[in-house]
């Protein structure tokens, strides 16, 4: 069994809700001294709240577990594991090897799924550079599992080979 706990990288999201928070306060502030209309600084406010909720909730409080173990059948699963702090962990992804039809390095010809392909986000960074790109054929149907960049867990999914 093999198992990675993918660490930030990317300092972005970190900056962006410092920004969004900073709006916030700076329009609640404004709407207490601009006498006319401090309704509208207070919802532009309110409104900026949403995505600091958002970017904090997904992109810094949330870490992942990869899990790569086998079964008793013999057939081995990869697995993604999501928590926050000491919570309890949740499976939000479970794909047997023999699914993953290839496994790519994220690159700047990749970074959006193509049209129709269902593209899943485990990368704890947002927007990130490196990272590992499955492709996953099941009953399903046919999907992108985006995950961090690690060379064992690469190794592994490939079978040994780039």
């Amino acid at each position: 069994m093999y198992e990675l706990r993918p660490t930030r990288t990317s300092s972005r999201a970190k900056l962006l809700a410092a920004a969004l928070l900073l709006l916030a306060v700076a329009s609640f502030a404004a709407s207490s001294l601009v006498p006319q209309y401090p309704a509208l600084l207070q919802c532009l406010g309110l409104v900026l709240l949403i995505p600091l909720i958002q970017i904090t909730a997904r992109y810094l409080v949330l870490q992942y577990l990869y899990r790569v173990r086998p079964r008793d059948d013999g057939g081995v699963d990869l697995e993604v594991f999501t928590y926050r702090g000491g919570a309890r962990m949740q499976l939000v992804c479970r794909v047997g090897l023999k699914e993953i039809v290839a496994v790519s390095l994220l690159d700047g010809e990749n970074a959006k799924p193509p049209h129709g392909t269902r593209r899943y986000n485990y990368h704890p960074d947002m927007a990130p550079r490196k990272g590992l790109l499955l492709f996953v054929e099941n009953g399903d149907g046919k999907c992108e599992i985006l995950l961090a960049y690690d060379q064992a867990l690469q190794q592994m999914l490939t079978g040994g080979k780039h």
